[in-house]
């Protein structure tokens, strides 16, 4: 029992702030007879909490006194910026903690912003819950919502914020997170802009909001339409725009530090390096090497008419690629190399991320390479006749099977074959068992 007391006396102070909240709400004319302190249960209530006169207030402070005057017709929407400075500044006059005075003030805030951004949500597709065997679409909302709705619901975020922030200050948000312990979202914004002077930061964010809009769409349009084919090709177009507006507000050396943090490239990357587990000089240079590549072999556009390119320009590819493969070698270490390559293989990357160890993986890669070797050897010799050729290779085929699961034991070897394993099919088919009698 003694341990509910402090919550009970907790619960009776909000409660208590709930009230004093609905007599701070409305700003109205002196009070009269019939509207006065000493009538009004609310403000009676306050005074006798506090121990403060029921007295009117003086002329000169009633432009900053809000009073109950008739609550039926209240409505939080009536407020304006200037009101709810007043707000603030009565709540912090009688003690009101700082984080409740944010908490009533952001609730209020979110109250009249509420219902406009549900306004421009599209209504969900009402689903036939008879058909349990449906899988619903998560990106079908987003589909559904306009451009239009798109622009106003970022605008709407945006004067919401800025609110907030010429109310409490521009670091409102960061402040709230320090002091709630929770200070990693802090950390998480300096670590993505901290690169970006202060000034330019919104700008950026905003273009980023605009960028992620089309992005999601392109999402919805893939999942709405079960076609990917475009997709890659149609993200690479979006960034490419976007990231022309921010060249014309940021240095090259920033637009290259939000290109490692943002980029399409740079998210495909963190997906899959995590094996790889780089450091961040590391991921830096594969970060340019990537972009080399991408250079040399860029996503083909499904509507476009395949490249065709000269001699000269294969030359110059190929030469663009031993230079940056050499690059990368000096600035990390043939070994890292070997392993970053390695572990595209997302065969060789599930296996290392289930548990199993590098060495083992290095060792079924120099296996893979051993079977298709020596199968090449079988195919191009011409002294074999077909049936000498195929029982060879399915001899390779079994032996190779068998070393991998004596290497990766029987639970990831078989993993590693159903799943990964086409290649041993390359060398020979897999065995058909023998049909039941």
């Amino acid at each position: 029992m003694p341990r509910m007391i402090p919550r009970l006396l907790l619960v009776l102070c909000l409660a208590g702030n709930v009230l004093l909240v609905v007599a701070l709400m409305r700003r109205g004319a002196p009070p009269t007879s019939s509207s006065s302190p000493d009538s009004d249960p609310v403000t009676k209530l306050f005074h006798s909490q506090k121990n403060i006169p029921a007295a009117a207030p003086s002329t000169a402070a009633a432009a900053d006194t809000f009073v109950v005057t008739n609550g039926a017709d209240f409505s939080w929407a009536q407020f304006t910026a200037s009101d709810f400075a007043r707000y603030i500044k009565q709540l912090r006059a009688i003690g009101t903690p700082e984080p409740q005075v944010r908490e009533i003030v952001m609730g209020a805030i979110d109250a009249i912003y509420r219902p406009r951004r549900a306004a421009l949500m599209s209504p969900p597709k009402k689903r036939d819950d008879s058909k349990f065997w449906v899988r619903s679409n998560p990106w079908r909302s987003q589909s559904q919502r306009s451009q239009e709705q798109r622009d106003q619901m970022r605008a709407l975020r945006k004067e919401e914020a800025e609110l907030v922030k010429s109310l409490f200050g521009a670091d409102v948000y960061d402040r709230m997170a320090q002091e709630s312990g929770n200070d990693t979202g802090v950390d998480w914004m300096e670590r993505q802009y901290g690169f970006i002077p202060k000034e330019l930061r919104e700008q950026v964010q905003d273009i980023e909001s605009r960028m992620n809009d089309e992005t999601q769409q392109v999402y919805a349009d893939a999942q709405e339409n079960n076609d990917w084919q475009y997709q890659q090709v149609d993200l690479r177009k979006i960034e490419k725009k976007y990231r022309a507006e921010l060249a014309k507000i940021l240095t090259p050396e920033q637009l290259q530090e939000w290109d490692l943090r943002h980029s399409q490239n740079a998210n495909d990357l963190k997906n899959n390096l995590s094996a790889f587990d780089p450091k961040e000089d590391e991921f830096r240079a594969i970060f340019k090497y990537k972009q080399t590549m991408d250079e040399v072999n860029p996503p083909r556009d499904p509507d476009a008419d395949p490249v065709k390119l000269t001699a000269e320009e294969r030359k110059a590819n190929a030469e663009k690629q031993k230079a940056a493969d050499a690059e990368l070698a000096s600035l990390i270490g043939t070994n890292r190399v070997a392993e970053y390559k390695l572990e595209q293989d997302y065969g060789y990357r599930s296996l290392i991320e289930g548990g199993v160890a590098k060495e083992s993986v290095f060792k079924l890669d120099d296996m893979k390479k051993v079977a298709q070797d020596a199968a090449n050897k079988i195919k191009r010799d011409k002294t074999l006749s077909p049936d000498q050729r195929n029982e060879a290779l399915a001899a390779i085929r079994n032996e190779t099977q068998s070393g991998i699961n004596d290497l990766l034991g029987d639970k990831f070897g078989k993993k590693y074959l159903n799943q990964n394993g086409w290649w041993l099919n390359n060398i020979a088919p897999k065995p058909q068992p023998a049909p039941t009698q």
